[in-house]
């Protein structure tokens, strides 16, 4: 029998590590997991082909299979590897003092995301103590760019066709996902992106989750440069309205503002936005 090629070789590896990434963000959020069939048919591949990426995945430990549903989860091993990692970026130290601060004058939920490449992930947050949300573990989660005020605040320090590109790279929800009135067409989406632009923030109301409300600014170095990161406020939209969320703009930029000269410091943003590498969403 004939070796395979060394470029055929190259394919088959670059195949696997995309499908066994594939089955990681697509278990990611799912605590009930998903049966091989529907891996399966998520990656567009047969059984066995899906079979063999999922039980090399089980093989290394970040998933798992349920003895009860056969179904496939993820595993402990996953968390842990990038609550470690979190743990080694000294942003998250530094901006604490900028959560803990706005938690205190609003009494809501703060948080923090960044920007790594393509996609917005949290790193941050504090409780508010009027705050009944709870949103664990979000830490290492992609930020959900077509429906929250974070993905608005990043997305509006862009153009129109940057913002619809990562938008469409990340998806639009389906039909049953998050709530009817969240957008799933460019011209939907468009329609939030102007407005944010135009106000300078990003704001939501029952969009991501019915009941849910939540305000957002950009972090940014210098004007007319894109975003670094995304400051955010949350709460229940009950109490959370348009006019609260204004009321709290000035200590929500200012904050933004003073977290810039963090990101400004190149020691930090070496070891944070350039070191920080996984990812999946949110308000």
């Amino acid at each position: 029998m004939h070796s395979p090629r060394p470029e055929q070789r190259g394919w088959d590896v670059s195949t696997a590590i995309s499908r066994g990434l594939g089955i990681l963000q697509m278990l990611t959020g799912l605590p009930e997991g998903l049966a091989l069939k529907e891996i399966a048919t998520r990656l567009d591949v047969v059984k066995s082909s899906a079979h063999r990426a999922v039980s090399e995945l089980v093989d290394l430990g970040y998933v798992r299979q349920d003895q009860d549903t056969g179904k496939y989860i993820l595993g402990l091993k996953l968390i842990s590897l990038a609550q470690r990692h979190l743990a080694t970026i000294p942003l998250v130290d530094l901006a604490q003092s900028f959560l803990d601060r706005l938690s205190a004058t609003s009494g809501e939920l703060s948080r923090l995301s960044i920007v790594d490449e393509s996609t917005l992930v949290w790193v941050a947050k504090r409780e508010g103590s009027k705050s009944g949300l709870r949103f664990d573990p979000d830490d290492g989660q992609e930020v959900k760019l077509s429906c929250s005020a974070s993905g608005l605040a990043w997305l509006s320090t862009m153009s129109d066709e940057r913002a619809l590109e990562l938008v469409e790279l990340q998806g639009y929800p389906a039909p049953d996902e998050y709530t009817p009135i969240a957008p799933r067409t460019h011209a939907e989406y468009l329609a939030l992106l102007h407005e944010a632009r135009d106000l300078g923030f990003g704001y939501v109301a029952d969009l991501f989750e019915v009941g849910v409300a939540a305000i957002a600014v950009p972090v940014i170095l210098r004007p007319g440069e894109e975003a670094v990161g995304v400051l955010n406020l949350c709460g229940p939209s009950a109490r959370l309205d348009r006019d609260r969320c204004i009321a709290m703009l000035p200590d929500l930029r200012q904050a933004a503002k003073e977290l810039a000269t963090v990101f400004r410091d190149e020691h930090v943003r070496e070891s944070t936005l350039k070191r920080h590498r996984f990812g999946s969403v949110d308000a």
